[in-house]
């Protein structure tokens, strides 16, 4: 999954309807980190997380590539160090990874396709992004 894509925010702000929603959304959250650029994914949290370990070593078949510890293996990338390949490493960047894949990969010969080639639904993908976010982030 450390692959091709470069994420990060696009500049653009969801609007938010009404004074109370637009109140609590201002509030800080501590320790969560939201994936800029992708409004569509929950901010990082452990729920989050096991729900990413169940899609990567199941249903993503991410572990087929990265190795059931995501340590790498010949066809794809150690995803537990804090090296990224082809990404700056943010959960954005991951969340856009895993969806457009790496059709080029920089140091492994094996592409990684669009959801891995997996048929993964969004909260899955948001899921699995957050998973290998935490990785690198403890």
């Amino acid at each position: 999954m450390s692959g091709g894509m470069m994420g990060g925010a696009t500049g653009s702000m969801p609007m938010t309807m009404g004074a109370a929603r637009a109140d609590t959304s201002a509030a800080p959250t501590p320790k969560a980190t939201h994936a800029a650029g992708t409004p569509d994914c929950p901010p990082v949290d452990q729920a989050l997380v096991d729900r990413g370990r169940a899609v990567f070593s199941g249903s993503g078949t991410c572990f087929a590539c990265h190795g059931p510890n995501a340590k790498g293996t010949a066809l794809a990338p150690n995803l537990t160090d804090p090296q990224w390949l082809n990404i700056d490493g943010s959960y954005a960047s991951i969340v856009g990874l895993v969806r457009t894949g790496v059709p080029k990969p920089k140091q492994h010969a094996a592409p990684m396709p669009a959801l891995g080639g997996a048929t993964l639904t969004g909260a899955q993908v948001c899921a699995v992004a957050a998973y290998v976010y935490s990785l690198g982030h403890h």
